[in-house]
């Protein structure tokens, strides 16, 4: 089954360093939301091309090359099983360091998919905005931190939200319920508008740390 030992120590090897690589992804977007992705690994997001995604996933292809040249059999299952686990493995260990011993923003966790705003125009100059943010504190202690939203275009209340500054949240130990965060906003400019925005990507920061998610 193995034909060139010094090979598969190079597959091992190579492969193990693009998982650690890949942890960081596994918590957090650290390079904006993503436009195109390899297994999991972001190599575009909206900012720009992500060079340690497309390292990460260059160390991975050559680890998987060495792999396929240590092995006279099952050259392709061994391939697929390596894929699945770099793609799962990293993941499951995130989520067990995120729910047991993380602390602070790592411990924060958020749900995109039921967080809203929505906005309602007062006059021609003022709005009030509600949001409901589904961020999970993991952790045994309150997390406090600066909250901005990411502002792309399809996220219209965004730049209105963050026209008046960053919200600062404290999300409770062990939270799951949504924060509900309630803003009158005044505007520059006579531009009423009424909506709602879901789907948006939300920036922590705190102790001069940053995650966006």
């Amino acid at each position: 089954m193995l034909k060139n030992k010094p090979a598969l120590y190079v597959s091992i090897s190579l492969i193990v360093i693009s998982m650690i690589m890949s942890f960081p992804f596994r918590l957090n977007s650290p390079y904006g939301p993503e436009r195109t992705s390899v297994l999991s690994i972001p190599t575009r997001t909206v900012e720009g091309p992500v060079y340690v995604g497309m390292i990460t996933v260059s160390i991975l292809l050559v680890g998987l090359v060495f792999l396929a040249i240590a092995l006279k059999k099952y050259r392709a299952r061994a391939v697929i099983i390596t894929i699945l686990l770099f793609m799962f493995g990293p993941l499951k260990i995130a989520e067990a360091y995120q729910t047991t011993y993380a602390t602070g923003l790592d411990a924060i966790s958020y749900d995109k998919e039921k967080s809203t705003c929505s906005y309602e125009s007062k006059n021609e100059t003022t709005m009030t905005a509600q949001c409901e943010l589904y961020l999970q504190n993991h952790s045994k202690e309150d997390v406090t931190f600066k909250l901005t939203f990411y502002e792309e275009e399809f996220t219209t209340g965004s730049h209105y939200m963050n026209n008046a500054g960053p919200l600062e949240v404290t999300v409770p130990k062990k939270n799951q319920d949504p924060i509900i965060v309630k803003r009158e906003l005044k505007l520059e400019k006579e531009q009423p508008f009424s909506g709602s925005d879901s789907h948006f990507n939300v920036i922590l920061e705190a102790g001069g740390k940053k995650r966006i998610l």
